[in-house]
């Protein structure tokens, strides 16, 4: 797929996001009902914990720690999202996958920018989870099924090879 589509179809997927959530705020931030009974339940809420495992482990994590950490991540998953495209076997599903996973990213960067993510999903008794929440899942599936699929050509692939690709992408990067 072409970088090109690649960042519309991210942009698209932000712009849902952001757009519903837009909405909830303005009009539905006090309704709540049930979507699927005992199972899915619309009730809007903020969390300003930047994170579910934050929230989860009551890690106090502040606003630069998981600016670094979402920095960092970034980083290694645009990383090896680009080592795994020189391999040419399921390109396309790897490209819908990690098109997931940077709207997911984003959407994160804009709620944790903006003081919070507004939650809107109840799945009963668990937790609250938006469209974001979503399109991480959907990158971890898709690159679950990528890796089973292609688990003969990932065979083939050594530690070196991984490497020696982001040692030669960096200099190319200091080039420029």
């Amino acid at each position: 797929m072409k970088i090109r589509t690649m960042i519309k179809w991210v942009i698209v997927l932000v712009l849902i996001d952001s757009a519903i959530k837009i909405i909830i705020n303005g009009y539905f931030l006090d309704v709540r009902f049930d979507i699927i009974p005992n199972l899915f339940e619309f009730r809007p809420k903020f969390n300003d914990h930047y994170s579910y495992v934050n929230h989860l482990f009551g890690l106090g994590m502040g606003f630069w720690a998981h600016m670094i950490i979402m920095f960092f991540a970034s980083v290694i998953a645009f990383a090896v999202y680009d080592f795994y495209r020189t391999i040419p076997d399921g390109r396309k599903m790897l490209d819908v996958a990690f098109i997931f996973a940077f709207s997911g990213i984003i959407c994160a960067l804009i709620a944790d920018i903006t003081g919070g993510c507004l939650d809107y999903i109840y799945l009963k008794p668990l937790f609250i989870f938006d469209l974001k929440d979503l399109y991480s899942n959907c990158f971890l599936i898709l690159l679950y099924c990528y890796l089973i699929k292609y688990r003969m050509a990932m065979k083939s692939v050594k530690l070196k090879d991984m490497t020696d690709h982001f040692k030669n992408r960096f200099k190319s990067l200091m080039k420029k």
